[in-house]
């Protein structure tokens, strides 16, 4: 299990229809914090039940500073692997939302 720390840049709930039935997952795209670099990462919330558990447990907006401990999974499609990120856990720092870089004056 791996863990970050990062910024809320975008949240996303996508409906996926397939001939397999139909699914729900939640994309959350952070980029971390106190990196040098633009680190930004896209994780991935997989099954209504998942996602029901962490939006009423915790209200994400972005800007808030979270904590992930998270999986890395592949899979191998037609020669190609595709790599994911799915969340085990996540935790809001505190109720803090970062407004923006511009200062009052």
């Amino acid at each position: 299990m791996y863990q970050i720390r990062g910024k809320i840049i975008r949240l996303e709930t996508i409906n996926i229809n397939s001939p397999k039935g139909d699914f729900v997952k939640m994309l959350i795209t952070i980029e971390k914090v106190g990196s040098k670099f633009k680190d930004v990462n896209q994780f991935e919330v997989f099954g209504e039940e998942n996602i029901t558990v962490i939006e009423s447990s915790q209200k994400l907006q972005e800007g808030q500073i979270v904590n992930i401990d998270f999986y890395i999974s592949s899979n191998e499609f037609k020669g190609k692997f595709y790599t994911t990120l799915k969340v085990k856990e996540l935790r809001i720092e505190n109720s803090f939302v970062e407004q923006t870089d511009q200062t009052p004056f």
